[in-house]
């Protein structure tokens, strides 16, 4: 278990707050807060729900949530409701270790995100995803995001993609440190994979430290399906890091090298 220190707003609140982090012992919804007697869950910081259905009356009070599922007409079914958190912003920190390159000595960092959900007003911004709500079309607020960062010591270096795609951040970060740092974590690890069929944003990285042999034989997408396609594996955030790391150095599996490693 791991708490993340964050600062949560919305209409209704402006507070400091912790978000534990499961990652290890459970491998669905691994993030969580409560606030004002409502737990909320999620696999990455943009995807929150109630952990609780049944709290949804209560909840919408002081809350804006983003209901949707039900009956639909087209499919001729019935689909659970999902109830998404909107209209929040976050500040938030998460540890992360590196490699310092001068002396090959562990230093801590801390990734910093920063994003606001904001309300779609405008017809026209209504584009891309919605949802179905008994049949009826819903539009998710739109994500915005002000700040992905690592700061190490007195450092700051600010990812140029503003996203919560931890791989797209994490890869431009991983640009501007090379020359004194690299990642420890399974981003940068020789046996993680995202899959090649697609990844979110946060959190499912693929693990195959059972089968490294078989990973030192990976550098292109068809040496993945045809060495790692039929292996099991676990699934990790790109944060975490296990006893087991390995520096991503000796092949570029299917995802390829990450900058400063080599």
């Amino acid at each position: 278990m791991e708490y993340y220190k964050a600062h949560y707003k919305d209409e209704y609140h402006d507070m400091d707050i912790v978000i534990e982090n499961t990652q290890g012992e459970y491998k669905t919804n691994p993030l969580s807060f409560t606030l004002d007697g409502v737990t909320f869950r999620g696999t990455s910081l943009g995807d929150f729900e109630l952990a609780n259905p049944e709290q949804y009356e209560e909840a919408k009070e002081t809350f804006r949530i983003l209901k949707h599922g039900g009956y639909n007409e087209l499919a001729q079914n019935t689909f659970p409701y999902f109830y998404a958190l909107q209209g929040y912003g976050l500040d938030f920190k998460m540890p992360i270790k590196l490699i310092r390159k001068s002396d090959y000595q562990e230093v801590p960092g801390e990734l910093k995100l920063a994003f606001a959900y904001e309300k779609r007003d405008d017809e026209k911004t209504k584009r891309g995803i919605c949802y179905l709500c008994d049949g009826s079309r819903i539009y998710p607020d739109n994500c915005v995001v002000e700040e992905f960062s690592l700061l190490v010591g007195d450092e700051l270096y600010s990812s140029n993609n503003k996203t919560l795609y931890f791989e797209s951040a994490l890869l431009d970060i991983s640009r501007q440190i090379q020359e004194k740092y690299y990642l420890k974590c399974c981003f940068t690890c020789q046996y993680s994979e995202y899959s090649p069929y697609g990844n979110d944003d946060f959190g499912n990285m693929l693990c195959y430290r059972r089968h490294k042999e078989a990973c030192l034989k990976v550098n292109s997408k068809d040496d993945y399906f045809e060495y790692l396609g039929d292996k099991d594996f676990d699934i990790y955030q790109e944060t975490y890091l296990c006893e087991e790391y390995a520096e991503r150095r000796q092949s570029s599996g299917y995802r390829g090298f990450v900058e400063g490693v080599r």
